[in-house]
């Protein structure tokens, strides 16, 4: 079975891409998801998370408030590497346990991983697929989202740049045309990538 992870800088169209995967018949898993579940009531991460940052995270019925962890550690690189010291290990962790679970039931299962790079786990995975679309559509579609000038410029900053992903990728998968094109991408890339 092939390990195939995703990754690409905020607004890329990674889970789009993941979805057409998706689509397709394959497994997929969004680190993402994996990151809102180890913030959940009775996850130990949650607990150091909190414990690390504060009652100021917490939402009125005391849930981790995302948008406000963000706005803290988005701002201080130390904060961040320290949220991600705190996360990074265990979410990447349950995405290879899953993957591991997919052994006998598929070709291949693939991981959404923004941060593949950022946390050195490339090596756990057989191909990676980074997905490339230009800033400026980039930051269109997070001001889509809601996002302040200022957030996505943080938000861009905490990442590396989209050229270096580029590079050490296997294949890159480029998400700036129509959606259709993309559809188009997809399926040729993982044709490629099992051998069909």
């Amino acid at each position: 079975m092939r390990r195939i992870a995703i990754t690409g800088n905020i607004g890329c169209g990674k889970s789009l891409v993941g979805r057409y995967l998706a689509e397709l018949g394959i497994p997929v898993r969004d680190a993402d998801d994996v990151a809102r579940e180890v913030l959940e009531a009775g996850d130990p991460v949650r607990d150091r998370v909190l414990a690390e940052f504060g009652p100021g995270i917490l939402a009125g019925d005391g849930t981790i408030d995302r948008a406000a962890l963000g706005r803290e550690v988005f701002g201080d690189s130390l904060k961040r590497e320290r949220l991600n010291a705190l996360m990074h290990p265990e979410i990447l962790r349950r995405l290879r346990d899953w993957v591991g679970a997919q052994e006998n039931s598929a070709p291949c299962a693939v991981a959404i991983i923004p941060l593949l790079y950022e946390a050195g786990d490339e090596s756990n995975w057989d191909r990676v697929i980074c997905v490339f679309t230009p800033a400026d559509e980039q930051r269109r579609r997070l001001s889509a989202r809601g996002m302040t000038e200022e957030e996505i410029e943080a938000r861009m900053r905490a990442q590396l740049p989209q050229e270096e992903k580029m590079r050490r990728a296997d294949v890159v998968i480029f998400n700036g045309g129509s959606e259709q094109l993309l559809r188009e991408q997809v399926e040729r890339v993982i044709k490629g990538i099992l051998g069909g």
